[in-house]
Protein backbone atom coordinates (compact mmCIF):
# COMPACT_ATOMS: atom_id res chain seq x y z
CA UNK A 1 0.00 0.00 0.00
CA UNK A 2 1.12 3.54 -0.89
CA UNK A 3 1.54 5.96 2.34
CA UNK A 4 -0.78 9.10 1.78
CA UNK A 5 0.67 12.50 -0.29
CA UNK A 6 0.85 14.71 1.77
CA UNK A 7 -1.06 18.11 0.86
CA UNK A 8 0.85 21.82 0.12
CA UNK A 9 0.80 22.48 3.90
CA UNK A 10 1.97 19.69 5.33
CA UNK A 11 4.91 19.27 2.77
CA UNK A 12 5.96 23.27 3.55
CA UNK A 13 5.83 22.20 7.40
CA UNK A 14 7.58 19.03 7.15
CA UNK A 15 10.12 21.19 4.85
CA UNK A 16 10.46 23.98 7.48
CA UNK A 17 11.31 21.34 9.88
CA UNK A 18 13.76 19.75 8.29
CA UNK A 19 15.48 22.84 7.42
CA UNK A 20 15.38 24.21 10.96
CA UNK A 21 17.41 20.68 11.87
CA UNK A 22 19.92 21.34 9.43
CA UNK A 23 19.98 24.80 10.23
CA UNK A 24 20.04 23.69 14.41
CA UNK A 25 22.94 21.44 13.83
CA UNK A 26 25.10 24.30 11.79
CA UNK A 27 24.97 26.47 14.95
CA UNK A 28 26.04 23.94 17.61
CA UNK A 29 28.26 21.84 14.71
CA UNK A 30 28.87 18.52 15.02
CA UNK A 31 31.33 16.27 17.25
CA UNK A 32 32.22 19.45 19.66
CA UNK A 33 33.31 19.13 22.82
CA UNK A 34 31.28 20.75 25.58
CA UNK A 35 32.02 23.49 27.61
CA UNK A 36 33.25 23.63 31.10
CA UNK A 37 29.76 24.85 31.93
CA UNK A 38 27.91 22.65 29.90
CA UNK A 39 29.61 19.57 31.56
CA UNK A 40 28.85 21.03 34.91
CA UNK A 41 25.52 21.92 33.58
CA UNK A 42 24.88 17.74 32.10
CA UNK A 43 26.21 16.67 36.25
CA UNK A 44 24.05 18.55 38.12
CA UNK A 45 21.04 17.55 35.62
CA UNK A 46 21.74 14.08 35.69
CA UNK A 47 21.27 11.57 33.27
CA UNK A 48 17.28 11.27 32.79
CA UNK A 49 17.22 15.27 32.03
CA UNK A 50 15.79 16.10 28.62
CA UNK A 51 17.33 19.00 28.37
CA UNK A 52 21.14 17.90 27.21
CA UNK A 53 23.73 20.86 27.78
CA UNK A 54 25.97 21.90 24.57
CA UNK A 55 27.51 24.77 25.26
CA UNK A 56 27.30 28.59 26.71
CA UNK A 57 27.64 31.96 24.67
CA UNK A 58 29.14 34.88 27.03
CA UNK A 59 30.00 36.97 24.41
CA UNK A 60 31.68 37.48 21.31
CA UNK A 61 34.34 39.32 18.92
CA UNK A 62 32.21 42.15 17.43
CA UNK A 63 33.04 43.44 14.33
CA UNK A 64 31.54 46.27 11.79
CA UNK A 65 31.80 44.14 8.70
CA UNK A 66 28.60 41.51 7.76
CA UNK A 67 28.27 39.89 4.14
CA UNK A 68 25.68 40.36 2.18
CA UNK A 69 23.48 38.27 4.59
CA UNK A 70 24.48 40.05 7.57
CA UNK A 71 26.28 37.31 9.00
CA UNK A 72 29.54 38.92 10.73
CA UNK A 73 32.91 38.96 8.84
CA UNK A 74 36.29 39.14 10.37
CA UNK A 75 38.50 41.63 8.95
CA UNK A 76 36.62 44.78 10.46
CA UNK A 77 37.30 46.58 13.28
CA UNK A 78 36.90 43.70 16.41
CA UNK A 79 36.91 43.76 19.66
CA UNK A 80 35.63 41.18 22.20
CA UNK A 81 32.57 42.34 24.16
CA UNK A 82 31.08 40.49 26.92
CA UNK A 83 27.33 40.00 26.73
CA UNK A 84 25.85 42.13 30.11
CA UNK A 85 22.06 40.90 30.53
CA UNK A 86 20.78 38.90 27.96
CA UNK A 87 17.11 38.40 28.13
CA UNK A 88 16.29 36.58 24.91
CA UNK A 89 17.54 34.97 22.10
CA UNK A 90 16.75 32.78 19.04
CA UNK A 91 18.00 30.94 16.31
CA UNK A 92 17.75 31.72 12.43
CA UNK A 93 19.53 30.35 9.28
CA UNK A 94 22.48 29.63 11.42
CA UNK A 95 22.44 32.53 13.55
CA UNK A 96 21.69 33.42 16.91
CA UNK A 97 20.08 36.52 17.76
CA UNK A 98 20.49 37.96 21.19
CA UNK A 99 18.91 40.73 23.00
CA UNK A 100 21.51 42.33 25.79
CA UNK A 101 19.46 44.63 27.97
CA UNK A 102 22.62 45.80 29.67
CA UNK A 103 23.92 46.94 26.44
CA UNK A 104 20.93 47.81 25.29
CA UNK A 105 21.81 45.90 22.00
CA UNK A 106 20.88 43.01 19.44
CA UNK A 107 23.67 41.08 18.34
CA UNK A 108 23.69 38.79 15.49
CA UNK A 109 26.11 35.85 16.79
CA UNK A 110 28.01 33.19 14.10
CA UNK A 111 29.00 30.50 16.59
CA UNK A 112 31.57 29.07 14.06
CA UNK A 113 34.14 32.43 14.60
CA UNK A 114 32.44 33.67 17.72
CA UNK A 115 31.59 36.74 16.01
CA UNK A 116 29.25 38.87 16.34
CA UNK A 117 27.50 42.12 14.63
CA UNK A 118 25.22 45.05 16.46
CA UNK A 119 22.02 45.33 14.30
CA UNK A 120 21.59 48.60 13.59
CA UNK A 121 18.69 50.42 14.96
CA UNK A 122 17.39 47.89 17.69
CA UNK A 123 16.92 49.13 21.16
CA UNK A 124 16.72 46.22 23.69
CA UNK A 125 15.32 46.60 27.14
CA UNK A 126 14.75 44.06 30.08
CA UNK A 127 11.41 43.18 28.71
CA UNK A 128 12.13 42.79 25.16
CA UNK A 129 11.08 39.39 23.55
CA UNK A 130 12.48 38.45 20.12
CA UNK A 131 10.65 35.66 17.24
CA UNK A 132 12.67 34.56 14.19
CA UNK A 133 10.91 34.43 10.90
CA UNK A 134 11.14 31.54 8.23
CA UNK A 135 12.80 34.02 5.88
CA UNK A 136 15.77 34.66 8.34
CA UNK A 137 13.71 38.13 9.29
CA UNK A 138 14.08 38.87 13.11
CA UNK A 139 10.81 40.58 15.34
CA UNK A 140 11.49 42.18 18.28
CA UNK A 141 8.76 43.17 21.10
CA UNK A 142 9.50 46.24 22.58
CA UNK A 143 7.88 45.64 26.14
CA UNK A 144 7.94 48.93 27.41
CA UNK A 145 6.37 50.61 24.58
CA UNK A 146 4.20 47.53 23.43
CA UNK A 147 5.07 47.40 20.13
CA UNK A 148 6.13 45.11 17.18
CA UNK A 149 8.80 45.71 14.80
CA UNK A 150 10.28 43.52 12.16
CA UNK A 151 14.16 43.60 10.82
CA UNK A 152 15.23 41.82 7.51
CA UNK A 153 18.53 39.48 7.75
CA UNK A 154 20.39 43.36 7.25
CA UNK A 155 18.96 44.47 10.09
CA UNK A 156 16.80 46.79 7.89
CA UNK A 157 13.31 48.02 9.38
CA UNK A 158 10.42 46.71 7.33
CA UNK A 159 7.06 47.58 7.07
CA UNK A 160 5.39 48.28 10.52
CA UNK A 161 3.31 45.70 12.06
CA UNK A 162 -0.06 47.97 12.87
CA UNK A 163 -1.62 46.91 16.13
CA UNK A 164 -5.81 46.78 16.77
CA UNK A 165 -5.93 49.31 18.56
CA UNK A 166 -4.30 53.37 19.00
CA UNK A 167 -3.79 52.04 23.02
CA UNK A 168 -2.65 48.18 22.14
CA UNK A 169 0.20 47.28 24.16
CA UNK A 170 1.37 43.99 23.35
CA UNK A 171 3.18 41.63 26.07
CA UNK A 172 4.24 38.61 24.57
CA UNK A 173 3.63 37.51 20.29
CA UNK A 174 4.55 34.77 18.26
CA UNK A 175 5.29 34.63 14.13
CA UNK A 176 2.97 31.93 12.30
CA UNK A 177 6.09 30.60 9.50
CA UNK A 178 3.94 29.42 6.92
CA UNK A 179 1.81 32.22 6.61
CA UNK A 180 3.91 35.46 8.52
CA UNK A 181 0.90 36.45 10.32
CA UNK A 182 1.84 37.47 13.84
CA UNK A 183 -0.71 36.86 17.01
CA UNK A 184 0.14 39.12 20.04
CA UNK A 185 -1.51 39.51 23.54
CA UNK A 186 -2.32 42.86 23.97
CA UNK A 187 -1.77 43.16 28.27
CA UNK A 188 -4.57 46.27 27.86
CA UNK A 189 -7.56 44.58 26.47
CA UNK A 190 -6.82 40.48 27.01
CA UNK A 191 -7.67 40.21 23.48
CA UNK A 192 -5.12 37.55 21.11
CA UNK A 193 -4.83 39.96 18.46
CA UNK A 194 -3.90 38.69 14.44
CA UNK A 195 -1.68 40.73 12.91
CA UNK A 196 -1.19 40.40 9.46
CA UNK A 197 2.06 40.60 7.40
CA UNK A 198 1.31 43.29 5.06
CA UNK A 199 0.35 45.97 7.21
CA UNK A 200 -2.80 45.62 7.69
CA UNK A 201 -4.71 46.82 10.65
CA UNK A 202 -5.06 43.88 13.51
CA UNK A 203 -8.12 41.92 13.86
CA UNK A 204 -9.35 40.22 17.22
CA UNK A 205 -8.43 36.46 17.47
CA UNK A 206 -9.64 35.62 20.83
CA UNK A 207 -10.70 36.94 24.20
CA UNK A 208 -8.37 35.51 27.16
CA UNK A 209 -9.23 35.33 30.89
CA UNK A 210 -5.31 36.39 31.43
CA UNK A 211 -2.83 38.21 29.45
CA UNK A 212 -0.19 35.77 29.41
CA UNK A 213 2.75 33.95 26.69
CA UNK A 214 1.63 32.95 23.35
CA UNK A 215 3.22 29.86 21.15
CA UNK A 216 1.98 28.65 17.93
CA UNK A 217 2.61 25.25 16.83
CA UNK A 218 0.99 23.47 13.60
CA UNK A 219 -3.07 24.13 13.48
CA UNK A 220 -2.82 25.02 17.45
CA UNK A 221 -2.69 27.69 19.50
CA UNK A 222 -1.39 28.10 23.17
CA UNK A 223 -1.84 30.56 25.83
CA UNK A 224 -0.18 30.63 29.30
CA UNK A 225 -2.88 31.45 31.95
CA UNK A 226 -2.34 32.67 35.36
CA UNK A 227 -5.55 32.26 36.41
CA UNK A 228 -5.72 28.36 35.88
CA UNK A 229 -1.94 28.34 35.94
CA UNK A 230 -2.43 26.03 33.09
CA UNK A 231 -1.41 26.08 29.47
CA UNK A 232 -4.53 26.83 27.15
CA UNK A 233 -4.83 24.69 24.43
CA UNK A 234 -7.09 26.50 21.24
CA UNK A 235 -7.86 25.03 17.75
CA UNK A 236 -9.94 27.27 15.58
CA UNK A 237 -10.81 29.56 18.46
CA UNK A 238 -11.75 27.54 20.46
CA UNK A 239 -10.52 26.19 23.51
CA UNK A 240 -10.16 22.00 23.64
CA UNK A 241 -8.09 21.15 26.49
CA UNK A 242 -6.18 22.70 29.49
CA UNK A 243 -2.71 21.21 30.58
CA UNK A 244 -1.04 20.80 33.57
CA UNK A 245 -3.53 22.45 35.09
CA UNK A 246 -2.31 24.57 38.41
CA UNK A 247 1.25 23.64 37.90
CA UNK A 248 2.33 26.54 36.17
CA UNK A 249 2.70 29.40 38.85
CA UNK A 250 3.89 32.20 36.97
CA UNK A 251 3.86 31.54 33.01
CA UNK A 252 6.65 34.12 31.97
CA UNK A 253 7.45 32.18 28.61
CA UNK A 254 5.89 29.62 25.88
CA UNK A 255 7.14 28.10 23.35
CA UNK A 256 5.95 25.03 21.28
CA UNK A 257 7.54 22.51 18.45
CA UNK A 258 6.97 19.48 16.55
CA UNK A 259 3.94 18.61 19.28
CA UNK A 260 6.35 19.65 22.36
CA UNK A 261 5.29 22.17 24.64
CA UNK A 262 7.35 24.38 26.84
CA UNK A 263 7.06 26.67 29.34
CA UNK A 264 9.21 29.15 31.47
CA UNK A 265 7.70 29.62 34.96
CA UNK A 266 8.86 32.92 36.71
CA UNK A 267 8.06 31.58 40.52
CA UNK A 268 11.22 29.83 40.14
CA UNK A 269 12.46 30.06 37.01
CA UNK A 270 11.96 26.24 35.92
CA UNK A 271 12.10 25.44 32.60
CA UNK A 272 9.21 22.81 31.77
CA UNK A 273 8.08 20.50 29.01
CA UNK A 274 4.14 20.09 29.27
CA UNK A 275 2.22 17.40 27.94
CA UNK A 276 -1.23 15.82 28.48
CA UNK A 277 -1.16 14.01 32.25
CA UNK A 278 1.55 17.05 33.29
CA UNK A 279 4.87 18.24 32.73
CA UNK A 280 8.74 17.57 33.29
CA UNK A 281 10.08 20.00 35.34
CA UNK A 282 14.02 21.09 35.58
CA UNK A 283 15.19 23.80 38.01
CA UNK A 284 17.99 26.20 36.88
CA UNK A 285 20.72 25.07 38.94
CA UNK A 286 19.89 21.37 37.68
CA UNK A 287 20.60 23.12 34.44
CA UNK A 288 23.86 25.40 35.85
CA UNK A 289 21.87 28.73 35.02
CA UNK A 290 20.96 31.24 37.48
CA UNK A 291 18.02 33.10 36.76
CA UNK A 292 16.26 32.54 33.34
CA UNK A 293 14.52 35.52 31.12
CA UNK A 294 13.22 33.64 28.15
CA UNK A 295 13.50 30.54 26.10
CA UNK A 296 13.20 29.47 22.18
CA UNK A 297 13.32 26.43 20.27
CA UNK A 298 14.56 25.66 16.91
CA UNK A 299 15.86 22.81 15.03
CA UNK A 300 15.45 20.16 18.24
CA UNK A 301 17.77 22.99 20.61
CA UNK A 302 16.71 25.06 22.98
CA UNK A 303 17.83 28.53 23.69
CA UNK A 304 18.11 30.42 27.29
CA UNK A 305 18.51 34.09 27.99
CA UNK A 306 20.07 33.89 31.43
CA UNK A 307 20.32 37.36 32.00
CA UNK A 308 22.28 37.12 35.57
CA UNK A 309 24.70 34.54 34.57
CA UNK A 310 25.60 36.70 31.28
CA UNK A 311 25.11 33.88 28.93
CA UNK A 312 23.24 32.73 26.10
CA UNK A 313 22.66 28.85 26.76
CA UNK A 314 22.02 26.05 24.33
CA UNK A 315 20.80 22.57 25.20
CA UNK A 316 19.88 19.78 23.19
CA UNK A 317 16.17 18.25 23.85
CA UNK A 318 16.08 14.64 24.30
CA UNK A 319 12.99 13.12 23.04
CA UNK A 320 10.26 12.10 25.30
CA UNK A 321 9.46 8.25 26.01
CA UNK A 322 5.86 7.83 25.51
Amino acid sequence: MKPAALDAGSRREALRRAVALACGLAIVGCGGTPSRSAAAASNAAGNDAWLEPLFGVTGGRLTDKIDPSGMPLPGGNERHVPFLFPVAVVASLGALFIADAGHGRLFRYQHAGGMMAAVPGVRINTSSRLRAGAGGEVYVLDGVLGVIQRYSMLGQLQSPLQPRLPASHYLDFDVDPLSGRVFAVDSLTRYLDQVEPVGRLAIAHLQLDAAGPVALDGARLLTADAQCQCVNEWRDRRLVRKLALGQIRQPKALVADSGEIYVLDGFDRSISRVFEGGLEKLLPQQLNLISPEQISVYGGMMYVADGASRTAAVFRIRRRRR
